[in-house]
């Protein structure tokens, strides 16, 4: 690459280097709050660990050049770099980058809310129930045995603690089938992000069984249009990658509800009954107890899936 007009080609390698330089700091901004959770799941994490040491030696590399007095680069290859030719061109350029990066900084981190759900499928009953499949999820190369795994799954049955920011590995069929015998074992459900969406899938696959037991979970509250107003879903978004394939999860419950905004975090503790919706049969909590809640450090749950040996 030959450039006769050497400041020009400076300038442009330098303007890139300080926009590379935003965007790592953006990553790094993201990473120290912890807000990366709102956007990715975290398996995905360590990416972005290693796209921000990339962002930082790209940068370095195009601010040495912008600040160097070596006359012309060569990248020995056939074709011609171009730069924009005129000021309204490069500003033109550049702010495409600049803009979202500078509302990053500038705005708040939001969270997933109705108005997202209201666009996406919501899921009150188990995929199985409608095309007789469990969601296969990768193999992992990690691996943890089932008796801690039934461990945690105990746990997530009687504790109702903060969960572990942790993204779980997929349950074999035989830790499902523990998770599920489990359930069927225990009076009081006491749902636990880590399990949440196997724990949605069993409670309508499973539902004769689950009647009349308590439970207690929380999340926000969403309203189909055709719900009565003592009807509400306690909704939750479940995430594989990110947040761009993330699905709306949740159980619907019945009781005093009709005051509460959309969008409000609540928890809530009842009695499992069933109810016919759309032509499925799907759980509903009979409310006993609520509570309004703030939304927590991370609102997402991860939809770990079942691997099918």
């Amino acid at each position: 690459m030959k450039r006769s007009n050497q400041g020009n080609v400076s300038y442009h390698h330098l303007i890139r280097g300080i926009v590379l330089i935003g965007l790592a700091l953006l990553v790094f901004k993201l990473l120290v709050t912890n807000h990366i959770a709102f956007f990715i799941a975290p398996q995905m994490v360590r990416f972005i660990y290693f796209s921000f040491i990339v962002l930082l030696i790209l940068s370095i590399i195009l601010i040495l050049r912008g600040t160097s007095e070596k006359n012309h680069y060569s990248c020995h290859c056939d074709g011609e770099h171009t730069y924009p030719t005129s000021s309204f061109k490069s500003i033109m350029l550049y702010g495409l980058f600049i803009l979202p990066i500078t509302t990053g900084f500038l705005f708040s981190d939001n969270v997933l809310d109705s108005s997202v759900a209201m666009n996406r499928p919501i899921t009150l009953v188990s995929p199985s129930q409608n095309n007789n499949t469990i969601r296969a999820a990768q193999n992992s190369t990690d691996t943890i045995t089932v008796s801690d795994r039934n461990a945690n799954q105990a746990k997530s049955i009687s504790d109702n603690s903060n969960p572990s920011s942790a993204q779980q590995e997929p349950l074999s069929e035989k830790e499902y089938s523990s998770l599920q015998n489990q359930l069927e074992a225990t009076n009081h459900i006491k749902m636990n992000d880590e399990y949440y969406v196997p724990i949605i899938n069993i409670l309508s696959e499973d539902l004769s069984n689950m009647i009349g037991k308590t439970i207690t979970t929380k999340g926000f509250v969403y309203r189909e249009q055709n719900f009565f107003q003592d009807e509400i879903v306690i909704a939750r978004f479940s995430i594989v990658c990110c947040v761009a394939d993330s699905s709306v999860y949740g159980i619907m419950a019945k009781g005093n509800v009709a005051h509460l905004p959309k969008d409000q975090w609540i928890q809530v503790t009842g009695k499992i009954d069933q109810v016919k919706y759309d032509g499925l049969t799907v759980p509903i909590i009979k409310i006993k107890k609520l509570s309004k809640i703030p939304v927590p450090e991370n609102p997402y749950v991860y939809d770990v899936g079942v691997q099918i040996n």
